[in-house]
């Protein structure tokens, strides 16, 4: 035979073996087509054939047997897999099958025996006890499967094998104290595995019964190891069960005990500050100031033990204030003890000069001044400091538009433009900063009647739908657009919206009701009428805000505000009467009337917090 012939004759075996892989697949696929459209019996004839080319097709043989169960043939399978296990008897998957069936028969003494054959394959292998388990917790035959784990667990010698499908089978069955041991004795060994056991925990905490028993079970473990680990897992269910009072106890245990200089205290303030915990977290910091003081932790937390009785007392401030309202008439509270708060960032600042954090400590100090004070000059000093000391960073561009404001509420426009302008050319911007930036510029140009140079700015704000200002730019925008041949009353709508964020709110009313009262304008007349209503509610007329939201809800040509009145309704029986039962009507009348409304979610989520008759 030729060289040219043996080339010819391998081309034609390859291309027929190919030819046959390619029709097995498809008459494979062919049968999973008639299980999907319920014609088992089809898909069982071609099973068949196919066993007859492939008999030791482990796969098309499962794809059988479970045609099979899915029919109730239940001895068809037995006697399909019995077949199988002559020809391949030390497969633990064969005898697992067989257990299954058996057990689906409600014979489940055949079925245990069917899965004890499949381990006593090799009794000293680890592997047939998973194989094997697995089967029985698919069947949920918990209490056989735990048998069989705990078995495979002690000739393992290591728990990592089976301690986290243990632990899973016990919480299933509320078993929480086995779950809760199961971990540690797998922690013990491999300390490695806390933060696996803590996302297994998490996941069931919060049913009847697990926190308890499972505090109670790790706590008892723990008390007889020296093991950090397992006092970190019991901060952590102390943590996520709300008992911030043990776990801090726990934690000053942890610091005393393993003398890890802070780092554990350090990680419980951070989660405390994250789930607004302040007490607690500033109890933490403080700890480690007054504790630790060599500790890499030290600066950090003695910032942030400022920083977390600035967030409890701002928690105060903004309860104290009417923050449901569209626009807040703030007012200067708690001011001495805002000023303490102060005193304990520049305490910081004079302790740690040259440290990086100082600039944090300044920026705090600064919108306190601003936001909480209302010291204008003061806080206008320190952020122009700020900008000195940390020029093209994040605390730069913070300090521009910051100072933009204030230049606003001084009635200064050009100056705010500047440092408006200024914050442009950061490189350090950070996208809703860059769209918040634009928009005071397209404002800006609003308020001084320059309208097509203000509808582009809007537009480039709008573009990035994900920054917190694209729906004002788009609504100033559509304004603009459909209002400009009347710059006479767009000039006072402008003139009200510069003096409602200077926090003029009466001056602003003036003028929107006066634009509320000229049926004329069309768009402009009905979101004049809105913002009358945001204005009356700043200035405590609660009465008058109702009665006005109330007509342009009943008015049928103004669909497009009708759904912001009628949540802003909502919100003035929820907050400001008090009565919960209209304000669920009204919010339920928005989820009805409109479905596709940007205020569907926020309706929902309101509503679901009005408590019902029956609790």
């Amino acid at each position: 035979m030729t060289v040219r012939s043996v080339f010819m004759l391998v081309i034609l075996l390859t291309t027929a073996l190919n030819a046959q892989d390619t029709n097995a697949d498809t008459r494979l696929r062919l049968a999973q087509a008639y299980e999907q459209a319920g014609q088992f019996d089809k898909a069982e004839a071609i099973y068949r054939e196919l066993i007859k080319t492939q008999p030791l097709n482990n796969i098309i043989i499962e794809l059988l047997n479970k045609n099979l169960i899915s029919q109730k043939k239940y001895n068809e399978s037995l006697e399909l897999l019995n077949q199988r296990i002559n020809q391949a008897p030390n497969d633990y998957n064969l005898y697992g099958l067989m257990g299954s069936t058996y057990f689906i028969m409600d014979q489940s003494e055949k079925a245990f025996e069917s899965w004890e054959k499949g381990i006593a394959i090799n009794p000293s292998s680890y592997i047939g006890y998973r194989v094997i388990a697995n089967y029985a917790i698919e069947n949920r035959a918990y209490e056989k499967a735990i048998d069989i784990l705990k078995r495979g667990k002690k000739i393992s010698g290591d728990p990592i094998m089976f301690s986290m499908d243990l632990a899973n089978i016990y919480a299933a069955n509320m078993k929480f104290s086995d779950a809760a041991n199961e971990f540690c004795s797998l922690i013990e060994v491999h300390p490695e595995q806390v933060q696996s056991a803590k996302a297994r925990i998490i996941s069931y905490l919060n049913r009847p019964g697990a926190s308890e028993q499972t505090i109670n079970a790790i706590r008892e473990f723990s008390e007889s190891k020296s093991q950090i680990e397992l006092s970190d897992l019991l901060t952590f269910v102390y943590q996520s069960s709300g008992d911030y009072k043990d776990a801090f106890e726990n934690v000053i245990e942890i610091e005393k005990k393993f003398k890890v200089n802070g780092t554990y205290a350090f990680l419980f303030a951070q989660e405390a500050y994250r789930n607004k915990q302040f007490n607690w977290a500033s109890e933490a910091y403080n700890f480690i100031a007054k504790n630790y003081l060599t500790s890499p932790y030290y600066q950090m937390s003695k910032i942030g033990y400022a920083k977390t009785l600035e967030a409890a007392l701002d928690q105060k401030f903004l309860e104290s204030n009417d923050s449901w309202k569209p626009f807040i008439k703030y007012e200067p509270l708690f001011t001495e003890e805002y000023k303490k708060i102060i005193n304990a960032y520049e305490e910081f600042i004079t302790t740690t000069r040259g440290n990086a954090v100082n600039v944090e400590a300044l920026f705090r100090i600064a919108e306190i001044y601003k936001t909480r004070i209302f010291d204008y000059h003061k806080a206008d000093s320190l952020y122009k400091k700020l900008s000195q000391i940390s020029p093209n960073t994040n605390y730069d561009v913070q300090s521009n538009i910051a100072l933009g404001e204030i230049a606003i509420q001084r009635d200064s426009l050009d100056v705010a433009k500047n440092y408006f302008q200024k914050t442009l050319l950061s490189q350090r911007i950070e996208p809703n900063d860059l769209s918040k930036t634009n928009f005071y510029l397209a404002r800006i140009e609003f308020w001084k009647g320059n309208f097509s140079k203000s509808v582009n700015l809007f537009r480039e704000v709008s573009k990035n739908l994900s920054t917190d200002f694209a729906n004002d730019a788009i609504e100033l925008s559509s304004i603009i657009s459909t209002t400009k041949k009347d710059s006479l009353n767009l000039s006072l709508y402008a003139r009200a919206d510069f003096l409602a964020i200077q926090n003029k709110y009466k001056q602003a009313a003036i003028e929107f009701k006066t634009l509320s009262d000229r049926p004329n304008l069309f768009v402009l007349n009905d979101f004049a009428k809105i913002y009358f209503s945001e204005m009356l509610l700043t200035e405590n007329d609660l009465r008058a805000a109702i009665n006005n939201l109330e007509d342009i809800t009943k008015t049928e040509n103004n669909s497009i505000f009708a759904e912001k009145a009628t949540f802003l309704l909502a919100q003035c029986y929820q907050y400001g009467t008090k009565n919960l039962q209209k304000a669920a009507q009204i919010y339920q009348k928005l989820l009805e009337t409109f479905p596709n409304s940007l205020y569907f979610d926020r309706a929902r989520e309101a509503l679901n917090s009005i408590p019902t008759k029956n609790g």
